[in-house]
This record gives structure tokens, sequence and C-alpha cells, in this order.
């Protein structure tokens, strides 16, 4: 059963029970512990969610950037004989054997402004790969890689914070078996069941 599930259900049972709070943590507590649980492991959830159509169109688009860039070059090679002298303007740099795009998505962003501006300062705008080919898909690319960028920062603090309130809600769920226990020593078995415990662990 979800920690969330399991743990609303024991709230709502300890809340209509005779069974005392504890020293630590009163009914109410533990009620709004676990709805503040189950609140942040929807957002993060959601936040995910949000990333998928984002994360699917950039490496698309990434694709593109990679595919196009050898018009690039073409361009260059036609121009001059010295042409990977000029890659660096155009954001364009050595890996490995082979010259790219940077690999990081930001870097990228800053190389595609590099190419747009250089495309213009060596005349090649006008081309088919030129300003009218990059200029969309640098529009397109530089506010996912923001907004990927913001999200994942987003869902990592999401998911802190529902880790931390797991925590909270397990030590609770501990506490009261064994509050359970101590109250219900002949009973204590059918006194979980009755909370909801089928057993005493429990998983996330």
């Amino acid at each position: 059963m979800p920690l969330g599930i399991l743990a609303t259900t024991v709230a709502e049972k300890w809340q209509a029970s005779p069974l005392p709070p504890l020293m630590w943590l009163s009914k109410d507590n533990f009620a709004a512990q676990v709805a503040a649980f189950v609140l942040s492991h929807q957002e993060a959830d959601d936040t995910g969610d949000a990333r998928t159509p984002q994360s699917k169109r950039l490496k698309v688009l990434d694709k593109t950037l990679d595919t196009s860039l050898r018009y690039v070059k073409g361009y260059l090679e036609e121009e001059y004989d010295d042409h990977e002298a000029y890659y660096g303007e155009f954001g364009i740099e050595k890996q490995g054997k082979n010259y790219k795009l940077p690999l990081g998505r930001p870097e990228r962003v800053k190389a595609l402004g590099k190419l747009l501006a250089a495309l213009r300062k060596h005349k090649f705008d006008k081309k088919k790969y030129g300003l009218a080919y990059w200029q969309p898909l640098y529009d397109e690319y530089q506010p996912l890689v923001a907004g990927s960028t913001e999200t994942a920062g987003a869902r990592s603090g999401k998911v802190s914070q529902k880790d931390q309130g797991a925590a909270q809600v397990r030590k609770g769920l501990r506490s009261i078996i064994h509050h359970i226990k101590a109250n219900y020593p002949d009973t204590w078995e059918a006194e979980l069941r009755g909370f909801g415990f089928q057993k005493e662990s429990f998983g996330g």
C-alpha cells in the first residue's frame, strides 16, 4: 500500500479512536503532516510530468541542430581555406576529432547566439541555412532550455520536500504502532488492522 494512502487511513482512524495523542505528536498534527506529504508527492509528480514534453522536444531540436551544423561548416569551407579557424566565432568547438556545438544545453544556447551573429558578420545570413533557418530554432530552443533548467530545479526541490515529509510520516506511523501495542497489549494485532496497518512494516 502506498505510504500516502496508508498514512491518510491511519490519521483518520486515529482521529476517531479513543487512543490518546502522543506526547510529541497530536492527532491534528499528524493529520496535517500526512496532508502536506500527500500534496508534496502530487506536486513532485506533476512537475516531473511537465518535463516530459519539453524533454522530448529538446531532444528533437538537439538532433536538428547537430544535423544542420554541417551546412554552416560547408559555407565556411567554401569561403575560407582555413575554415576551422572561424569555428569558434560560430560557437563550434572541438570534441575529440570532431567539431560540434557544445554538448551542454545552456552552453548550446550561448553558442547559437554566437552562430547567429557570425552568420551576419560573414554574410551567410541570406543563405538557405542562414538566419531564416537558425533564428526560429534559437527562438524555440532558448526558452525550452531555460524552462527545463527551472523545472529540473523545481522538481529537485519538490522531491526533497517529499522525502522529508515521508520521513516524518514514517516516524509518526512507527510511533503509532508502538502506541497501539502499549495500549492494547492483548489485542494489538487486531487494533493495527483496524487502523489500516496490514503489517508492521510499510513501504513508500
